[in-house]
């Protein structure tokens, strides 16, 4: 697999970029990579490493109006790398620059899959036994009722895909397990996904996203951005109580070998950086979207789940799950 990288993506990019690339390469030496971004800026810190420099001029500050860098920053790393998968010299693209004109490039350069008309990030959200698929985490943040259909046909089968689930459970998030609960749009919602070609369980409610009550769970994006960075919150606050309390607690009668053991086991079952990169569904076109905070093992994690939804999850194999479900006409 060829993964396109936006090296100038990211918080700390692009040392941060060029640090999780190395710790992938220390893994995967035989890996295509292709780095995206100023050269200048690049040559140095990658002159040891194998892989392919493009170049791109202009960069997309996480601050910039999509539709600004759409018009005006063609030439950016996010644009130079998406165009790199429309052309297919590259199988899938991962950026941790801004989320939103990640999307847009992706609409613009990629188009999108027929039947789809807004597109889904989606997350995967860490259980005790796996993950929980939830979209949409920021692509559409106002729905309509066949667009949460769209997204549970898509995530439905990037489950099966991706994560080897046979008959995935997909969940409607609203307010209470009840049919008449929610608002108008979980209402219309429900009617469809009834009649869908899903296994679909009903209503599930926040507290059962990370319980794995459903393997899949939609709602519109506004929603689903909040949940996702609530959850990165909440993680971090986590682990800095967790090793406040051993060091409290376990003190000198718990070594500093077994200390730091215990609290990496812990933190693996909650760290949203496990996967680290969310995938885009609905476009023509492999996207990857990580969070700007991400340091080198994120990214690293990253651009492994690139190549996985590049093996995996074959573009036409998504356009034909659509195409085959009756009730998108």
């Amino acid at each position: 697999m060829r993964i396109a990288i936006d090296a100038m993506g990211g918080d700390r990019a692009p040392n941060d970029v060029i640090a999780g690339v190395r710790l992938f390469l220390a893994e995967k030496p035989d890996a295509e990579i292709l780095l995206v971004g100023q050269r200048e800026k690049l040559e140095d810190s990658c002159a040891d490493l194998p892989v392919q420099l493009v170049d791109a001029p202009s960069v997309v500050g996480m601050n910039e109006s999509p539709s600004s860098a759409v018009k005006y920053l063609r030439d950016s790393s996010i644009a130079v790398a998406t165009q790199l998968v429309k052309e297919k010299k590259a199988d899938a693209l991962l950026s941790m620059g801004n989320s939103g004109a990640a999307v847009a490039f992706a609409l613009f350069t990629l188009g999108r899959m027929p039947h789809i008309t807004k597109p889904a990030i989606v997350a995967p959200m860490p259980t005790l036994e796996g993950y929980t698929l939830l979209l949409d985490v920021g692509a559409t943040v106002d729905c309509r009722p066949v667009h949460l259909l769209n997204f549970a046909i898509m995530g439905s089968l990037y489950s099966q895909l991706a994560f080897n689930v046979t008959h995935p459970k997909v969940g409607l998030l609203s307010i209470g397990e009840e049919k008449s609960k929610g608002n108008e749009l979980t209402q219309e919602t429900w009617k469809l996904l009834e009649k869908a070609p899903l296994n679909f369980i009903g209503n599930v409610e926040g507290v059962d996203i990370m319980r794995g009550s459903a393997d899949v769970i939609v709602c519109d994006g506004f929603v689903g951005n909040v949940i996702l960075k609530f959850g990165e919150g909440l993680v971090e606050m986590f682990s800095r109580a967790l090793k406040l309390e051993t060091d409290h607690v376990l003190g000198a009668d718990f070594d500093s070998a077994h200390r730091i053991q215990f609290f990496r086991e812990t933190m693996k079952r909650v760290d949203y950086t496990a996967y680290g990169g969310a995938l885009l569904l609905g476009v023509n076109g492999h996207c990857l979207i990580g969070h700007g905070r991400s340091g080198p093992q994120a990214i690293a994690n990253g651009i492994r789940a690139a190549q996985t939804a590049a093996a995996k999850c074959p573009v036409d194999a998504i356009r034909q799950a659509i195409e085959a479900s009756c009730v998108l006409a």
